[in-house]
């Protein structure tokens, strides 16, 4: 059910995109960083503690596997996940195959611990989490990073491509990537003889959504208004993820 809610979401927030064309462009400079600052305040305040109460000694190194692997697919994505994309030329057709290539990877990896979280969050919390296991911090802090990428990447996809055909086929392709990582990280986490893989795709995906969220923090603004602006919006997103949650 709750991986229907997300297909059903980012595919949704397409069409939105694809109607609204570009006007959603100018609300990236406040969607974006909100987003990334809850995303980052519930991977300090939950997620990393999570992690580190687990007996793997090598959880860090896989947070920083995430980290380096995250620096990798945007050789091919050109950072779309931060909200824009860093490309210069002409973006044709075949271009865009690699950038759809890196983030249809980056879905599929920092999907994999969805349902394959334990169902109970261990640091001193009680929370409430969905039937089939998903741990409710890190379906929330997917659905808000995801849901901004998803509408550039429509944003992109309308640029390029002059048929529908092509440009649903690949983004509803994109939709299924993360609800794909979720039930393959479920099967091998489940199987007896990898009981260990579900803290190491934690590790992994926090590790890639670190990278993203301190790079947006840490941006460089050309302007003393953007910076105030975004100091604001980032502090705004840090008090939503400690009041969302709790500490």
């Amino acid at each position: 059910m709750n991986l229907i809610i997300l297909t059903v979401s980012v595919i949704t927030i397409g069409l939105i995109a694809d109607f609204t064309k570009h006007k959603l462009t100018n609300y990236n400079k406040y969607i974006i960083p909100f987003s990334v600052a809850f995303v980052l305040s519930l991977i300090c305040l939950h997620i990393l503690p999570e992690l580190f109460q687990k007996t793997n000694q090598y959880i860090g190194l896989f947070i920083l596997i995430g980290f380096v692997i995250q620096i990798l697919l945007e050789l091919l994505s050109k950072g779309i996940e931060h909200g824009h994309i860093h490309f210069h030329g002409k973006l044709t057709e075949i271009k865009v195959i690699p950038i759809f290539i890196g983030i249809s990877l980056h879905s599929f990896i920092e999907a994999l611990p969805i349902t394959a979280i334990e169902e109970t969050h261990n640091h001193g919390h009680e929370y409430h989490n969905f039937n089939d296991g998903i741990s409710l911090i890190y379906f929330i802090m997917i659905l808000v990073h995801k849901l901004p990428v998803a509408a550039i990447l429509m944003m992109l996809f309308n640029k390029v491509f002059k048929t529908n055909i092509k440009k649903y086929t690949l983004f509803i392709l994109f939709a299924l990537t993360a609800p794909l990582g979720a039930i393959f990280g479920n099967y091998f986490s489940t199987s007896p003889n990898f009981n260990e893989l579900s803290s190491v795709f934690l590790a992994i995906s926090t590790g890639m959504l670190l990278h993203i969220t301190t790079l947006l923090i840490f941006e460089n603004h050309h302007s003393t208004n953007e910076k105030w602006k975004n100091l604001v919006l980032i502090s705004i997103g840090f008090v939503a993820g400690v009041i969302s949650f709790g500490i």
